[in-house]
């Protein structure tokens, strides 16, 4: 029989606090055993892979984008798959979701059926990562849990955050930001979408209010500042990657959409969060 452990929310909660948020860097193979908790939760997936098991059976592949919506007696452990797995977990009281979320149609921590897990656009991902960092200030407290936790249920029920954007723009602007892709340009995305320059060029201002050149460097800069965020790698060679190989010109953009510098930017991240451990900790319920 499996053993399944439990984790209080006054184990979790760290002296009182509204709530708790970790990111998680799971070496290869690394195993959270499955558990239950005294509180509701959600996860998402910034970088790697892995799998999420169920505690009445059942396996689902995790990839970056991913994100779950945890109720505390849905009981799950989760692996990390041969890379490694990077993901951000934000844990609340069960008490503080059930009043957010009463009379609220679609609620992710409802009574009943758990959500399924979903996969959300890099725009949505975008709008996650902004909120790490607003929850990680250290006045951080339940008004900004509130606002955190309405914007991520508008998010899983629109799936995405691209506002309406026709279905041949919003998927060729996914696959374009991966980094075999990015430095193939304004001509690439044309490709991605089926159409030519010039109407790629409608399609934009339409519908993003800028040019097809300004969407792609956007793109470009919105995937290096994730990988910052996420890897070593160094800046000129992020730069390159994404297809802006002057490495002053990648600075002049990257501070005009950012407000910072690309190491600044890096720096600020990380130093938000400290270590955590692979396994959870245990405690009587």
């Amino acid at each position: 029989m499996t053993s399944v452990g439990w984790i209080s929310w006054k184990t979790e909660s760290h002296g009182g606090k509204a709530f708790h948020l970790a990111r998680h860097r799971l070496k290869p193979g690394n195993v959270i055993g499955m558990h239950r908790h005294g509180f509701d939760e959600c996860f998402w997936i910034e970088a790697g892979a892995g799998w999420q098991r169920h505690l009445h059976g059942g396996e689902e592949a995790l990839a970056p984008g991913d994100t779950a919506c945890v109720r505390g007696h849905d009981g799950h452990g989760l692996r990390a798959g041969r890379d490694g797995m990077v993901m951000v977990n934000v844990s609340f009281p069960r008490a503080t979701a059930a009043a957010l979320g009463r009379g609220r149609p679609g609620w992710p921590w409802r009574p009943g059926r758990a959500m399924p897990l979903l996969r959300l656009g890099p725009s949505a991902m975008e709008r996650l990562h902004g909120w790490t960092a607003e929850l990680s200030r250290p006045d951080a407290g339940r008004p900004d849990l509130d606002a955190f936790l309405l914007d991520l249920a508008r998010l899983v029920n629109r799936r995405d955050s691209a506002g309406g954007l026709p279905p041949q723009l919003q998927q060729a602007c996914t696959a374009f930001v991966v980094e075999r892709e990015l430095p193939g340009g304004t001509p690439r995305l044309a490709e991605l979408v089926g159409c030519g320059a010039a109407h790629l060029n409608r399609l934009c201002r339409r519908w993003h209010g800028c040019t097809a050149s300004e969407l792609v460097a956007r793109l470009r800069l919105d995937w290096a500042a994730r990988e910052l965020r996420l890897t070593a790698r160094p800046v000129a060679e992020l730069a390159a990657a994404s297809g802006m190989p002057h490495l002053g010109h990648f600075y002049r953009r990257f501070r005009q959409r950012f407000g910072t510098t690309p190491k600044a930017w890096r720096d600020a991240s990380w130093s938000l969060f400290s270590p955590t451990s692979a396994a959870p900790r245990t405690s009587s319920p």
